[in-house]
């Protein structure tokens, strides 16, 4: 059963050790004026935990040199969940901040959960009390944050869950938390560039107004335009064939005044439907007919998510595979007779019953950590950290890395190199591969 800790102190939520990294310069900061600031979430793996979830109830930023602190920027409370985030980063508020300068912020937070793997055989995914420590914490920003009324821009929470989170005893039975995170900040160019990318946002439509729409997500209410560019994926062609209630995924950019457009929309299902995505820890049958997968994140946003998943596989159940920026060629194959526990799906139902009848199950992005060998030009060894959660639910110790058209190579992977690598997990038999989206330093 999922146990959800009220926290009577959270100030470790933003706390103890805050870095502000600038945009090359030790001066102020420009960033974006009224409706032009996206505050995202992101996390630095603990490759021992499956779920790290935050419910923050309130956002402000600090007013200095005679500006005022703003009111609570959170439309709703927030429910953030860290670990499926690792190496990206998603959009926690899209915000009207008042032109100004700003030398900090104050999160509060309401509640939290840490679900790790036991050592049963099989193993199998437990929720664990977790201890905070206050329930607000106000940061100073090192270098403090100048809002004009010139470009977008972006501030991004990036959670250090290695730095910040302590499993106590073996197996562990509690967690403590002294949160660790970095803080960086970019202005949005108008040319597609990383820093403008919004990928892979879910959600529930709520208003249309052509050539626009408003989303509400987990965390926040997005309105995006759409241009004769945007591509409109499964069953749709235009923006008059979505409706209001519909669950979607969308993929955009940020514009130079703030604004969003969506590059892509796909809808997932509809007003009676569910999304909901997480790792699999059992599968049932071969070909699979049904698999178990811890929850992460799901579109209905419940008080009070399942622990863990069941949906079934049935003969029209679609697989597919979402390379989005990747260019892999053929992939491995991806269907009920190669999915198997560790690798993190979304599946797509029309309706919301348990358990989930799929439509649609869909391989998406993860990350692993490991030591680099064997490595080439065209992909290498990783070697799993004892205790990785993967690694007890897959039974394997190594995965063979694919570096491909669209790899996005921030750390070269040298032998010897411990790396996180996000990408797509494949499995046949009791044999891994990954296709690399991105590799970095696991920092």
């Amino acid at each position: 059963m999922k146990r959800v800790l009220a926290i009577t102190a959270v100030a470790l939520v933003f706390a103890m050790s805050f870095a502000l990294v600038g945009c090359g310069s030790s001066n102020n900061i420009s960033t974006a004026g009224a409706a032009n600031t996206t505050i995202s979430t992101g996390d630095g793996t603990l490759d021992s935990l499956v779920k790290c979830e935050v419910h923050f109830s309130a956002l402000t930023l600090t007013g200095s040199g005679g500006t005022a602190t703003t009111a609570n920027l959170l439309s709703k409370p927030a429910e953030v969940e860290f670990v499926h985030q690792a190496g990206t980063f998603e959009p926690l508020a899209v915000l009207n901040i008042p032109p100004g300068t700003y030398s900090g912020a104050t999160f509060t937070a309401t509640s939290a959960e840490v679900v790790v793997m036991n050592t049963a055989v099989p193993p199998a995914p437990v929720s664990i009390p977790a201890t905070l420590s206050a329930s607000t914490v106000s940061v100073t920003f090192p270098t403090p944050i100048t809002n004009s009324n010139t470009t977008s821009s972006k501030i991004n929470f990036d959670m250090d869950l290695a730095g910040s989170v302590t499993l106590n005893g073996a197996p562990p039975t509690s967690a403590t938390i002294a949160p660790k995170f970095n803080v960086t900040t970019s202005t949005v160019a108008n040319n597609g560039s990383e820093d403008g990318e919004i990928d892979d946002v879910h959600g529930a439509v709520t208003a249309i107004n052509a050539p626009s729409f408003t989303i509400q997500t987990a965390q926040s209410t997005i309105t995006f335009a759409t241009d004769a560019n945007t591509k409109f994926n499964n069953g749709i062609t235009s923006l008059s064939s979505l409706k209001v209630g519909d669950i979607v995924e969308v993929d955009g950019m940020s514009k130079p005044d703030g604004s969003k457009l969506a590059t892509k929309i796909e809808v997932e299902e509809s007003s009676s439907g569910k999304e909901a995505e997480g790792v699999i820890t059992a599968v049932t049958g071969a070909p699979a007919t049904q698999v178990t997968f811890a929850h992460q994140v799901d579109s209905s946003n419940p008080a009070s998510a399942p622990l863990t998943v069941d949906a079934t596989i049935g003969a029209s159940t679609q697989f597919i595979v979402r390379a989005d920026k990747l260019n892999p060629g053929s992939t491995p194959a991806f269907d009920a007779s190669h999915i198997g526990k560790g690798q993190r799906i979304e599946v797509d139902a029309s309706g919301s019953t348990s358990p989930l009848a799929a439509d649609k199950i869909k391989l998406r992005e993860q990350a692993l950590v490991g030591t680099v060998s064997a490595a080439t030009a065209s992909g290498f060894t990783l070697t799993l950290n004892s205790g990785s959660a993967f690694a007890a639910l897959s039974g394997t110790t190594t995965v063979s890395v694919s570096i491909v058209s669209g790899t996005n190579l921030k750390a070269t992977p040298a032998n010897a190199a411990t790396v996180r690598v996000r990408g797509l997990v494949f499995v046949n038999g009791a044999a891994y591969s990954m296709v690399a989206a991105r590799v970095d330093n696991n920092n």
